[in-house]
Order: structure tokens, then sequence, then C-alpha cells
């Protein structure tokens, strides 16, 4: 489908899953518009210019890996991960430090208007946790959100495409989290520890880039509409991602098939406060795996275009954009 591009009149955007970290000890300079449109998108000064305002910045590390500056070798060496995951917290911090961005570490960081996005610090995958003893450590240094695994899985919780139950250590840990406050992201879990969580967790749970299993009923990574509900009873949110594969079996996927998405999310919760952004752009994929007429950030106002076709009401669009992310941060950094 071909929407206009025209902005709609419902505010900024949160977004709830960029990979700037990953991106950065991968060598790009966040600070500065990507200069090669095919291989990326992101950057600083391109999401200002899409009116990204605040965004869930992530700690993404991959097992079995240590070739790579955002890798290490596996969920056994503890301090390979915390090494790993700390040379991300760094960059943010260092960011933070030159002006560049602004983290948020409570409800009152949310309401201070500064010309830089804000940064909501969120761990995707928890190996660099060494034990549940570290949890003070890395909320005392601003993480807020916490997923217990990747793809691959930890030595804390099963993942998609290793499934597996929450472990004894994870089980504690999810503990500890609870007793700082600290969000559960659920994407990525395997299902037996999706329901595990739910059964151990006290505290707030999101999804931040998670899409419908009804819709692409082949994997684990995806959402089955119980694990939707379950989300929605405990007045969490699930964040749309936007990398094609994960939403058509076509090469490319369009706006219509996000919308389809969003609006199975909606259909199971029975109402629209429950959707969010987690658009996961240049997550380890170029462009050209994004939808077709949604390949950049400024191309966000697109999708909400196609929303208001479909008789979305401005306020149900802000809360899209950005007021049902901005109730679950009000809450749990109260």
């Amino acid at each position: 489908m071909s929407s206009p591009d025209h902005r709609i009149n419902a505010g900024p955007w949160i977004d709830g899953h960029l990979d700037l970290a990953y991106l950065g000890v991968g060598g790009r300079d966040l600070t500065r518009p990507h200069t090669d449109p095919a291989s990326g998108c992101i950057s600083l000064p391109e999401l200002r210019g899409a009116g990204v305002t605040t965004l869930f910045g992530t700690i993404y590390t991959e097992p079995e890996a240590p070739e790579v500056p955002w890798g290490y070798s596996g969920s056994a060496d503890r301090e390979a991960a915390f090494a790993t995951g700390k040379r991300q917290l760094d960059l943010y911090h260092q960011l933070a430090d030159r002006g560049e961005i602004r983290l948020i570490r409570s409800a009152a960081d949310l309401d201070r208007a500064e010309p830089v996005p804000g940064v909501v610090l969120l761990m995707e995958g928890a190996d660099p946790i060494r034990s549940p003893d570290d949890v003070a450590w890395w909320h005392e240094r601003g993480v807020r959100l916490v997923g217990l695994t990747w793809a691959l899985g930890t030595r804390y919780a099963g993942g998609n495409e290793r499934h597996g139950s929450l472990t004894d250590e994870g089980r504690e840990l999810v503990r500890e989290l609870d007793r700082f406050g600290i969000v559960h992201d659920l994407s990525h879990l395997a299902d037996a520890a999706f329901a595990d969580l739910l059964e151990v967790a006290r505290g707030p749970i999101v999804a931040t880039h998670s899409n419908c299993r009804a819709l692409l009923p082949d994997r684990q990574r995806h959402l089955t509409d119980d694990q939707i509900r379950a989300i929605a009873a405990r007045d969490g949110v699930v964040g749309l991602n936007l990398f094609s594969v994960f939403r058509t079996r076509k090469d490319r996927a369009t706006i219509d098939d996000c919308v389809a998405h969003i609006e199975h999310v909606c259909d199971i919760m029975g109402h629209r406060r429950g959707v969010v952004l987690g658009s996961d752009m240049d997550g380890g994929f170029p462009p050209s795996r994004l939808p077709v007429e949604l390949d950049h950030p400024r191309h966000l106002d697109r999708l909400t275009a196609a929303l208001k076709g479909r008789g979305w009401s401005e306020e149900e669009i802000a809360g899209f954009r950005h007021l049902n992310w901005q109730r679950i941060l009000n809450r749990v950094l109260a």
C-alpha cells in the first residue's frame, strides 16, 4: 500500500527497542547521520529528525560469538559476558557525558525538555549479570529493563531458538530484578521460560519487540494469543518489531502487514492501550529488510497514517506513538 508521507498530530515517538550500543561498538558514529542508506538508517540525528524523543537503548550481547565486539564465548564465561555488556553500558554513559543523549532513570527524567533523545537502558540477554548479586550494580548505573535471554538462551532461561525453562539461578535473578523494580522484557523467551517467569515474577512485564504467532505461526520468537492476554492482564505492552521476516513470508513486509499485527494484539487484548513501537531498526539487518515504505525512522508517520485510515482516533494513535509506553514508564520509574 502507499500512505501519505505526512505527520499525524499526535505527539512524539517512543521506540521501545533500538540496538544503539551494538551499532556503536561495531564502529558506527551514532552522533552523525549514517552515510550509507543501504546498510543502515539509525543515528541520533536521524532519530531526532523523526521525532523520536525517547528510546530504549539495548545492551545486547551475543553468546558463542567471541569474534565480534558485542559477543562472548558463552554463558559459562561470566566475566567475559560482564565485560562485553559493560563496554556497551560505558558507551551510553560516554554519550550522556558529552550531551548527545540523556539517561532516563526516574519518572522525573521523562519530563525534562531537552533537545537530545532520552534513553532508557534495556539489557537484552542477562548473561552480563554475573549473578543475582550484580543486579544492584547494574540498576545503580541505569538499567531499568532486563530480558533474561536472546535467541540462544542463557544460564538463566531458554530462548526462542534454544528452548528451555527458567533455571534455578534464573528464578533467583527474577526475584532480585523484582526487588529493584526492574521491568521484565519477555521477548526472546522460550515458551517454557515465559510461563515460568509469569509464575515467579511479581514486577511489571512487557515484550519490547515481539509480533503475533497467530499470524506467523512457525516459531517461538512470536507471542501466542495466550501470552498476549497474560501481558494485558498485568497491564503490560507489546512492541511492534519491524523486521520483515517477523511479519510475513514474502521478501518484504508492507505497512498493511504491520497494521495486521498491531490490530491482532489489540483484538486479543480487547483495547488499544497495550500496543507500542519496538522497531529494532538496524538490529542486525539492513533497511532492505524493513517494510516497504517504512525503511527509515522519518517514515514512521506513514504507519500512523495507516492506523488513522483504519479508524483509529488521534488519542489511540498518540497511545501507540508514545502514551502507552509513557504509562508504563511513569509507573515503573516512579
